[in-house]
């Protein structure tokens, strides 16, 4: 979480305001309610959307009386002529330390006035290039956002958190299927399809009216549209004989890049807080995946090991009996 708060924080000089506006104004809800009102009435006078009002933050579960007590100062509090945003990177990225600032866009550019003063007379001073700072400045009453995350973060104990995602994720990528092994060598085909449950439509290039693309009831074959990237191995690592084949598989030049998937259902990692595919991976130094029923649907493994390559427009199942060594 701090890795991807850092990454989110603007750096330095960096513009991370949107360019959908004309007019941005920094304000706190510790600002007069007078000159809040005013800023809000005034906006109602430019096109709807185009003054967006940013606030620092909120009181953390406060969020709402936040919102309610800056929506109850607009001139109509359910409209949405008016756009109210809290950002807390944006105060960042122009080092706003009191309220109100404005960030005018004149041209292609941002250019920053403060101070109490209406709207128009930002946009005037802005035009005219006129000194940055008008009128009386307010403090700043809402928190930092992204500090009250940073510092919550710090302080809190992932410990217990990480070690419960990692018994899910141990749990949830141990294999759950098991297929019998196969007792000869064997080839079979398999067609994975997919029957449609209604008619697909999609609307035509001009508009007009809608383009069938797949009728209800309609049987589609999966590798008309896709195609099997690389082989698939298929095995048990509890059987040291099937183990071992694979490693041998994965030794030759058309299997080198192969997929692993594992199936037993009775599978179990040394360390429960450990996937046992992870176990696995590392005993043929690269990744090895579960093998689940749903899966198997589109591949038709009947027993293992078992390669899976595309023939055409259909899959090769080679079986093999595992042999002692």
């Amino acid at each position: 979480m701090m890795r991807r708060l850092r990454e989110a924080a603007p750096k330095v000089g960096q513009d991370t305001t949107a360019q959908d506006f004309d007019m941005q104004v920094f304000i706190s809800a510790g600002m007069p309610e007078g000159v809040l009102r005013a800023l809000f009435a005034q906006a109602m006078e430019f096109p709807a959307g185009r003054v967006r009002f940013v606030v620092r933050g909120f009181t953390p579960q406060k969020l709402g009386v936040l919102v309610s007590k800056l929506r109850g100062l607009f001139p109509d509090p359910q409209t949405d002529h008016i756009t109210l945003e809290v950002d807390p990177n944006a105060f960042r990225a122009y080092a706003v330390d009191a309220v109100p600032l404005y960030l005018v866009k004149d041209g292609e550019k941002w250019y920053e006035t403060k101070g109490s003063q209406s709207l128009f007379a930002a946009r005037e001073n802005v035009q005219q290039r006129g000194k940055s700072a008008h009128g009386e400045l307010y403090a700043i009453a809402e928190p930092d956002m992204l500090s009250v995350i940073e510092e919550r973060t710090k302080n809190f104990d992932w410990k217990p958190v990480m070690a419960r995602a990692q018994e899910r994720a141990a749990k949830n990528l141990r294999p759950g299927f098991d297929l019998p092994t196969a007792t000869q060598d064997g080839t079979a085909y398999f067609v994975p399809t997919f029957r449609v449950p209604h008619d697909i439509k999609s609307p035509s290039k001009d508009g007009a009216g809608q383009v069938l693309l797949a009728k209800g009831g309609q049987t589609i074959n999966l590798l008309d549209y896709t195609r099997l990237q690389v082989p698939v191995i298929v095995f048990d690592p509890s059987d040291k004989r099937q183990a071992q084949m694979v490693k041998r598989w994965i030794q030759q030049p058309e299997f080198a890049n192969a997929d692993l998937f594992v199936v037993g259902f009775n599978l179990q990692a040394i360390d429960a807080k450990t996937p046992v595919t992870v176990e696995i991976a590392q005993s043929y130094k690269r990744p090895v995946y579960p093998f689940l029923s749903k899966l198997n649907d589109r591949f038709g493994v009947q027993a293992v090991p078992a390669i899976v390559q595309q023939e055409g427009p259909r899959l090769r199942i080679s079986t093999f009996k595992p042999e002692d060594f």
